[in-house]
């Protein structure tokens, strides 16, 4: 009895996201996807999960989260995406960069690494040190072209040179030509944002996008940091088309009563499977 009582208290006392359900009660956001916990080996070829294509599960879950998103703008196709998540580690670079490559299996995508603070797509993909990026672009030291990198059948544009200002770069009338100009060269533009809770950055980008992609790491996202980051973002009326649920244990949260139909498949048809 006091094992279950004990089992019940810490249950109630977990204030984080475990489940769609609970994502979509409390945020009243529909949930694109869910993406399943990574093994430790997995981690340093994230960003090219989808690309390489072996873990046929997490590359069907990315397609799903990409249906979602195209159907969510069927009339009104959305043009810059935006990436984003409540702190660090939560794998929102992780989500932009499969969902990227997702997007550019059928047009012409560029993914933008707009997290100056904390970029990661240089070394996740492999760029050579002092590589130009966004940074670069924005302050007139390297040309689009220059700054441009060809991974994973889609364009990459990572964030440079580490500048001391990022918020006043972004806040640059610059940032904007810039953006209207990569624009009109790509049919979609998926930018990599730094966290809501973390810096003001991220609303700013959202004034520029056509949608927003927020990202909540399973039984890790304390729902007050969420709700106060959507909270944000709908305050700045950025248009949030809805949630990616990431790092989902999909083992244990059958165990618990959790259901993923629709948005996971947990089925084998991505598995490849024989009849």
């Amino acid at each position: 009895m006091l094992g279950v009582g004990l089992t019940l208290l810490l249950s109630a006392l977990n204030n984080t996201f475990k489940g769609i359900e609970e994502v979509e009660s409390k945020l009243n956001l529909p949930v694109l996807g869910i993406l399943p916990l990574l093994s430790k080996k997995d981690r340093k070829t994230m960003a090219h999960m989808f690309a390489d294509n072996k873990d046929k599960t997490f590359a069907e879950s990315i397609r799903t989260i990409r249906t979602g998103l195209v159907l969510s703008g069927i009339d009104k196709p959305h043009k810059v995406i935006m990436v984003t998540s409540s702190i660090p580690n939560e794998g929102k670079s992780t989500v932009a960069a499969n969902l990227a490559s997702a997007l550019g299996q059928m047009e012409s995508v560029i993914l933008i690494e707009a997290d100056m603070r904390r970029p990661t797509m240089a070394r996740s993909f492999e760029f050579a040190p002092g590589t130009a990026g966004l940074a670069n672009l924005i302050s007139g030291t390297a040309t689009l072209e220059e700054a441009i990198n060809s991974v994973d059948g889609i364009d990459v544009l990572s964030a440079g040179v580490v500048p001391p200002n990022p918020l006043e770069l972004l806040s640059n009338p610059r940032f904007k030509e810039v953006l209207e100009k990569i624009s009109q060269k790509y049919d979609r533009v998926v930018i990599d944002s730094p966290p809501v809770q973390a810096v003001s950055d991220a609303l700013v980008l959202s004034t520029h996008a056509n949608a927003v992609v927020y990202v909540i790491k399973s039984d890790a996202t304390a729902r007050p940091l969420a709700i106060k980051g959507v909270g944000q973002l709908l305050q700045n009326n950025a248009p949030i088309t809805g949630v990616v649920l990431n790092q989902v244990d999909i083992k244990k949260a059958k165990k618990q009563g959790y259901n993923y139909g629709g948005y996971y498949d947990y089925y084998g048809y991505s598995g490849g499977n024989k009849a």
